[in-house]
């Protein structure tokens, strides 16, 4: 009676923790219904607790520090290193978050339960789902067998001419591949960036004799006869020569893999290829006055060289190609969903004809023409045009120097470019992010409404701040250069208020002894530039709106007058000779 009794409280017992465990797991799965639920990690990143989108933020930073972050490992006293960039490396933020979302909610009672329990005793860790490039993990496990490894050689093809050479394998010592690659994978998927150490001992080739053998009979299949490939109404012919150019072997596991290099295929086919394929055009903006229209994308056809290579590869010497649609970067949708309809600025500075600063400038202009901005983006000047250097086809020009002197340097003149840009988009009310005025005032130039540029140290930036894509156009002449804003004025207009001198600093000399001129005597070296301080207003409008003022106060230098005073010996007076007696 007693054993019973206690069998039934034993049971009445587990039923009530079993009660109470399915209310704790219903009371998590109702808690945490938006959440990922407690204790799960994903490659050691705490996330439990996280709704989707932030746990969806913590995953993209984890991707992006693990994309710069190198993989090392150590093979006796060498250092092994791999590069996430070599293999195209990549987390699938969104797919480790749903999978981490997942953990915990299985949808067996038992494993729920149970889940519920294991979670407040350990972490739940969830792997991270990346994806890389097969093929390039495969010839970085190369370089590292090659450079840990000493008599080891993997028995591979080798093509002469069109005859197929056999290489036999042979054992070495080195570290082994298979561990090397389960070791990184495990690495890529969880976060770590170091493996450790990888053994070096004893290497077996992973290709064998028979296996090359194999391969070698595939590959003399192919270079049997000559390939026909037809596309529509066009033959094409890959001799044998032009075959084995373009043959090449993969070792996938144990096994060597014939393929055929597309690149290679390309090259050799491509006097036929222009007649059949044709190439996309990305849709564009045509301008007519004052208003911008879309040119619609053209579509291009290009031949599938995947599937033909595929095809060669397995030993066909008869086949039609199929030519695929192969859609343009720039489709029409993309430019229409850009708005852009109209001029909204424009301006013209002028500059005297052929000198080689006006080489500088036009460069400096074709380099950014046809530029888009979209909505929201910044545009630097520096960036788009990088270092001004001879081998892009500036020229040495005077410029300002740091001794408020005018010297040579490579690009000088470029700053013309930047003060027409900055002043189109000053009447075209865009944001204002840097620039800076020339350290002296020069004439051509708007005063205080002017932009000079050094790379990369001064800049001239500014910001799309509207809800359309921006189109700079730029055209120029040997006289002058012109900059266009294309867009939407999405109804706001600029005007300028100014220049206001609020200071001027009057030119003051400077005498530098000169002992080549005598004492008394002087002589002007630089006339010098007068300093300002200037005040300028930007006056933005906007239909039923207060203007907007946007203020402007620039400081030039003033720059002394240099004079040469002379220290050397005074110039002898001469006396008149006396008349000659009668």
């Amino acid at each position: 009676m007693w054993q019973f009794q206690r069998a039934a409280l034993l049971m009445l017992l587990g039923a009530t923790v079993l009660l109470v465990l399915v209310g704790v797991t219903v009371a998590e799965r109702i808690a945490y219904r938006e959440h990922v639920l407690p204790g799960v990690t994903v490659a050691g990143t705490q996330i439990a607790g996280d709704t989707e989108p932030a746990a969806l933020h913590e995953i993209e930073d984890l991707a992006d520090r693990l994309r710069r972050q190198p993989i090392h490992a150590h093979a006796g006293t060498l250092a092994l290193t791999l590069d996430p960039a070599t293999i195209d490396y990549h987390v699938d933020a969104a797919a480790t978050v749903r999978a981490a979302r997942r953990a915990g909610r299985a949808s067996n009672p038992v494993d729920a339960i149970s889940g519920t329990v294991l979670r407040h005793l350990r972490t739940d860790n969830v792997p991270l789902v990346v994806r890389y490039n097969e093929r390039q993990l495969a010839e970085t496990i190369d370089l590292w067998v090659g450079a840990t490894g000493k008599g080891l050689v993997d028995g591979g093809l080798r093509f002469d001419g069109t005859q197929v050479a056999e290489i036999r394998p042979r054992r070495g010592v080195g570290i082994n591949r298979g561990e090397a690659e389960r070791r990184i994978l495990a690495a890529l998927r969880s976060g770590r960036t170091d493996i450790g150490e990888l053994r070096i001992g004893t290497t077996n080739p992973t290709i064998d004799a028979t296996e090359v053998r194999r391969a070698a009979r595939n590959a003399r299949r192919v270079l049997r006869t000559p390939v026909k490939i037809h596309v529509g109404d066009t033959t094409m012919t890959l001799s044998r020569a032009q075959l084995a150019s373009t043959l090449k072997t993969r070792i996938t596991g144990t096994r060597l893999h014939l393929e055929v290099d597309e690149a290679a295929l390309r090259v050799n086919l491509e006097p036929t290829l222009q007649l059949v394929e044709t190439q996309p055009q990305d849709a564009g903006f045509a301008i007519n006055g004052t208003t911008v229209s879309v040119v619609p994308a053209v579509t291009g056809q290009t031949v599938e060289l995947g599937p033909l290579g595929r095809a060669i590869a397995a030993g066909r010497h008869l086949i039609t190609a199929r030519l695929a649609p192969t859609e343009p970067v720039r489709t029409t949708k993309w430019a229409e969903d850009l708005h852009i309809t109209e001029l909204v600025a424009s301006y013209t500075t002028n500059h005297p004809c052929c000198q080689p600063r006006v080489t500088n400038i036009h460069n400096g202009a074709q380099v950014i023409d046809g530029t888009i901005l979209q909505p929201g983006e910044t545009f630097s000047l520096n960036e788009a045009l990088g270092a001004r250097t001879l081998e892009k086809g500036y020229l040495s020009a005077p410029g300002i120097g740091a001794n408020l002197e005018f010297e040579d340097s490579v690009g000088g003149g470029v700053s013309q470019l930047s003060t027409t840009l900055y002043n189109a988009s000053f009447f075209g009310c865009y944001q204002d992010i840097t620039h800076t005025v020339h350290a002296l005032y020069i004439s051509r130039y708007p005063m205080g409404r002017e932009a000079t540029l050094n790379y990369p140290s001064i800049d001239n930036k500014f910001r799309n701040d509207t809800q359309s894509g921006v189109l700079i156009r730029t055209y120029f002449s040997n006289t002058s250069i012109t900059v266009a804003l294309y867009g939407s004025k999405e109804g706001r207009t600029c005007k300028a208020d100014g220049p206001h001198i609020l200071q001027t600093i009057p030119v003051v000399p400077e005498y530098i002894d000169d002992p080549t001129l005598p004492v008394g005597t002087e002589r002007q070296i630089s006339s010098g530039s007068t300093g300002y301080v200037v005040e300028n207003f930007r006056v933005i409008s906007r239909p039923g709106q207060p203007d907007k003022r946007e203020r402007y106060v620039e400081n030039y230098a003033m720059a002394k007058a240099k004079i040469a005073r002379g220290t050397g010996p005074a110039t002898p007076t001469t006396v008149p000779a006396a008349p000659p007696s009668p």
